[in-house]
């Protein structure tokens, strides 16, 4: 695998995780009721808008790009809500358990 395809599957795992990190959206924004399923859904959608760009930029810089028939991104979609199963066993799955001790 290429040092770019490297970089994809890096920065992928980073992004999916990090809205679980911290309770601002993208870090950056204070929400005034925190975050709510429906912000955590549009922090997703963003994160793979983001991924999806840089992934054609980077496809784009080597070469062709390649077209892409619907079971790409269903695929991809499906390996981005994988990648960020650990944040979310972290932000509301482990405090729960902990407290129960």
């Amino acid at each position: 695998m290429s040092v770019s395809g490297w970089f994809i599957l890096t920065l992928a795992a980073t992004l999916a995780n990090f809205p679980f990190t911290t309770g601002r959206f993208f870090g950056v924004i204070t929400l005034r009721h925190g975050k709510t399923s429906l912000v955590y859904i549009a922090e997703f959608v963003l994160t793979y808008i983001i991924l999806a760009s840089v992934s054609y930029a980077l496809e784009a810089r080597e070469g062709r790009v390649f077209d892409q028939g619907w079971q790409f991104y269903v695929i991809t979609v499906s390996l981005l809500m994988v990648f960020s199963f650990p944040g979310l066993v972290f932000r509301f799955l482990l405090p729960r358990t902990l407290l129960r001790r």
